[in-house]
C-alpha cells in the first residue's frame, strides 16, 4: 500500500472519529437539555407556589445558586488533570444528582443545597461543552457549530417543557424532578464515550490575560442581563400575575422553539458580519425591549390587552435576542490561541457570575421596595454599557478568505487588535 493510500485511510478514520464524537456530544447535549428543560419549567413554581419563598428569599436563592459559577475558574483549575470528555460526564453526574433531589426539598435551605449541587455541575458543563463544540466544528464555521448545537439543546429543552406542561401536575413535583435527573444522568453515558483526548482537545487550566479584557467585560455585563430576564422575568410572572406552572412551561416551550430556529441563523450571521456589528445590534435591541417592559401598564391601558399577555410577548422577543450573544464566544475563539480557549471560557464564565451573584440580591431588593418595573430600568443601563463595550471590539469578520473571496487563505478569520 502506498504512502498516499495510508495517509488517505488515516484521514478518513480521523473524519469518522470526528463525526462520531460530534454525534456523541450532541447526544449528551440533548440529554442535558431534556432534563434541564424539565427542571426549568418546574423549579420556579416549586419555589414560589409550593414552598412559598418570599421575594427576598428568591433573590438569595438565586445568588447562592450562582456562587459555583463565580468559582468556575478555580474549580477548573482543581480538576485540570481530568480530560475534557470525562469532566463533561462528571459535570452531568452532579447535575443529575442535584436536580433529582430537588423535588424532595421541603424548606429553603434544603432547596439551596440541591440547587448548589446541580449548579456545580451546570457551570462545569457550560465551560467544557462549548470548548468541545468549538474543537469539533469546522474551521471558519465555529459560530454555526455553536448555533447548531444550541438548536439540538433547544429541541430537547422543548421536549422537557412539554413534559412539564402535560405531566407535572399528575406526577407531582417529586417524580417530575426525578425524571429530570434521570434524563441528565443518561447524558453521562454519551460523554464517557467521547474520544480521550479529542483531537485538538483544549487543556483545562486557569488563564487570566489582560488582553482579553473585552471578553471579560462583556461576560460580566451579560451575566447581569441574563439574571434580569431568565430569572426575574419568570418569577415576576408567577409572583405578580399568578401564572400557573403549566402556562410557564408553555411560554418557555414557545421560547425554546424560537431559539431553536434562530440560533443557527444568527450564528451564520455572526460568522459573516463579525462580532462587533452583531453584538452592538443585539445590545441596542435588548435596551429597547427592557424599556418596553417598563411600559406594560401603559400599553395594557392603551390597547385593552391584559398585562400578562403583553409580558408574554415581550418575554418571548427578549429570549429570542439571546441568540445574539453567541458572538461573545466566537470573539474569544478568534482572539485566544487554542491552548488558552477552554480556560479562557472558564474565566469568562467566572466574570459572568460576578454579576450573577450580586444582581439577584440587588434586583430582589429593588423589586420589594419599588416594584418590578424598576428592575428593567436597571437592565437598560447594563444593555447600554454592553453596547458601548462592543464598539471597542476589533473590526472584522469571522469567515475565512475561502468563504468570502474563493481563495484558500485563513488569516482573514483572525481578529487582531486595531
Amino acid at each position: 500500500m502506498s504512502a498516499e493510500a495510508i495517509s488517505l485511510d488515516g484521514e478518513r478514520e480521523r473524519e469518522a472519529a470526528a463525526r462520531r464524537d460530534w454525534l456523541l456530544l450532541a447526544g449528551a447535549t440533548v440529554a442535558f437539555g431534556l432534563g434541564f428543560g424539565i427542571n426549568s419549567g418546574a423549579a420556579p413554581s416549586f419555589a414560589v407556589q409550593f414552598l412559598q419563598i418570599p421575594r427576598e428569599g428568591l433573590g438569595l436563592l438565586e445568588s447562592l445558586r450562582e456562587v459555583p459559577g463565580l468559582l468556575t475558574a478555580a474549580i477548573m483549575g482543581i480538576v485540570a488533570t481530568i480530560a475534557a470528555p470525562r469532566l463533561a460526564a462528571l459535570a452531568l453526574l452532579f447535575l443529575a444528582a442535584g436536580i433529582g433531589a430537588t423535588g424532595q426539598a421541603r424548606g429553603f435551605w434544603p432547596l439551596v443545597f440541591c440547587n448548589v449541587v446541580w449548579s456545580v455541575g451546570l457551570h462545569v458543563w457550560l465551560t467544557v461543552q462549548p470548548g468541545l463544540t468549538l474543537t469539533l466544528s469546522r474551521e471558519g464555521h465555529h459560530g454555526h457549530g455553536l448555533g447548531l448545537m444550541s438548536r439540538y439543546q433547544s429541541l430537547a429543552v422543548m421536549a422537557g417543557l412539554l413534559f412539564v406542561r402535560l405531566l407535572a401536575a399528575p406526577l407531582g413535583y417529586g417524580l417530575t424532578f426525578a425524571v429530570a435527573g434521570a434524563a441528565v444522568a443518561a447524558g453521562c453515558l454519551y460523554a464517557l464515550r467521547l474520544s480521550t483526548p479529542l483531537r485538538g482537545a483544549l487543556v483545562q487550566r486557569l488563564v487570566f490575560r489582560p488582553r482579553y479584557w473585552r471578553y471579560y467585560g462583556l461576560m460580566l455585563l451579560d451575566g447581569g442581563r441574563r439574571q434580569v430576564v431568565q430569572t426575574f422575568a419568570i418569577l415576576i410572572l408567577i409572583k405578580e400575575f399568578q401564572v400557573p406552572v403549566g402556562t410557564v412551561a408553555l411560554l418557555l416551550l414557545l421560547n425554546s422553539g424560537l431559539t431553536m430556529l434562530a440560533a443557527p441563523v444568527v450564528g451564520r450571521w455572526t460568522d459573516r458580519y463579525g462580532e462587533k456589528s452583531m453584538l452592538t445590534i443585539y445590545y441596542c435591541l435588548v435596551a429597547c425591549v427592557f424599556f418596553t417592559y417598563t411600559r406594560i401598564p401603559a400599553l395594557a391601558a392603551g390597547t385593552g390587552l391584559r398585562p400578562e399577555w403583553l409580558f408574554y410577548g415581550i418575554f418571548a422577543l427578549d429570549n429570542l435576542l439571546f441568540t445574539g450573544s453567541v458572538g461573545i464566544q466566537t470573539y474569544i475563539r478568534h482572539t485566544a490561541p487554542p491552548e488558552d480557549l477552554s480556560p479562557s471560557l472558564a474565566m469568562g464564565l467566572t466574570w459572568n457570575h460576578v454579576a450573577a451573584v450580586s444582581v439577584p440580591l440587588v434586583a430582589a431588593w429593588v423589586w420589594q421596595q419599588y416594584g418590578y418595573r424598576q428592575i428593567f430600568l436597571c437592565g437598560i443601563g447594563l444593555a447600554v454599557l454592553s453596547a458601548a463595550m462592543c464598539l471597542t471590539l476589533p473590526a472584522g469578520v469571522s469567515l475565512t478568505q475561502k468563504d468570502t473571496d474563493g481563495t484558500d487563505g485563513t488569516q482573514k478569520g483572525k481578529l487582531e487588535p486595531e
